[in-house]
């Protein structure tokens, strides 16, 4: 409980002090100030709406991972391990290519094809785990890895294919971005993740017990098939949202709970909400480096958790070997 409590301290910390910090320092207190200055739209329309986008899409990554990790036993797994940020990739690049441009309840043409190519990837994925009435996961992790090059390869077909302009949105939209100028579509897709993420925290002694082996999983009453169906198809909601709004972000979904198991151990009632909890706050902060490293322009959020993720993952393997589950 302390740790948690630790966590959700980080979150809020970073929630209290990112959205003040960018090209120039901007208070809270602008947001109780009388009428209406540029610091105060900027802060209100722009910084608090991103902020609260990096904390939802964070908190997914993070919640997807400990879950994947949980259920495919590998530390190493991912939120896009069974290729959704390739089918969602590949559902952006279509409709930038071919020009879509339409809106539905308030969401782009990219978001939307962004969001089914997700769910075409994932509904594939699933098809070819589920055999004899049951889901292989070893099966699933290799189907994951088949269809997310081949759905890249159909991207860079695309791409190659693009212009100029075309060419550079799509490059934009692969490095991961969370400008965004409103609330309506936190919004919208507020209640898909939330919920989601309700879902698979309710499992949470499920994974504990997944974690020793199906079959022990059984001898103790878990419905094996139940829970991981219903944390497939959750988790592939959740991720599907985050990516068509955001893009794919890498190295969220791996080391966060990656670290966190390193810190808390392997019980998910405690690692599923500091992954949550830790996702979160390290995509705000990640965030608020790319809108300032080089203000008053602003570097994909993308590159920022690769760059930090990346290193720091490496410096994680030497100090110690992913555990065994």
């Amino acid at each position: 409980m302390r740790a948690l409590m630790l966590f959700a301290g980080l979150a809020i910390s970073a929630i209290v002090i990112c959205p003040m910090i960018g090209s120039e320092w901007i208070s809270w207190k602008v947001l109780f100030s009388a009428g209406s200055s540029m610091d105060h739209e900027i802060f209100l329309r722009v910084r608090l709406p991103r902020m609260f986008l990096a904390l939802l899409v964070g908190a997914t990554l993070g919640v997807s991972g400990a879950v994947f990790q949980s259920l495919f036993r590998n530390a190493l797994a991912s939120p896009f391990t069974l290729g959704t940020a390739s089918g969602g990739t590949f559902g952006a690049v279509c409709a930038i290519k071919f020009g879509l441009d339409f809106s539905v309840f308030g969401f782009s043409s990219v978001t939307i094809a962004a969001f089914l190519g997700s769910l075409i990837a994932i509904a594939i994925v699933y098809r070819i785990g589920r055999q004899r009435g049951g889901i292989t996961t070893s099966t699933m992790l290799l189907a994951g890895v088949i269809t997310g090059f081949f759905f890249s390869a159909l991207t860079m077909f695309l791409h190659f294919m693009m212009d100029f302009s075309q060419s550079r949105q799509t490059v934009v939209w692969t490095m991961g971005s969370l400008a965004i100028t409103e609330y309506a579509a936190l919004v919208k897709i507020a209640p898909f993740i939330l919920v989601s993420q309700a879902v698979v925290l309710s499992m949470a002694r499920s994974y504990n017990q997944l974690c020793l082996g199906e079959e022990m999983a059984r001898t103790r009453g878990v419905h094996v098939e139940r829970v991981k169906t219903a944390s497939f198809v959750v988790t592939s909601i959740m991720i599907g949202a985050a990516v068509s709004v955001a893009g794919p972000i890498g190295f969220v979904g791996l080391i966060v709970p990656h670290t966190l198991r390193l810190i808390l151990g392997a019980d998910y009632r405690l690692l599923l909400p500091a992954s949550l909890l830790g996702g979160g706050a390290f995509l705000v902060v990640c965030d608020t480096i790319a809108r300032v490293v080089v203000a008053p322009s602003e570097l994909p959020v993308g590159v920022i958790t690769a760059l930090l993720g990346g290193p720091f993952f490496i410096f994680l393997l030497l100090k110690k070997s992913p555990e065994s589950f």
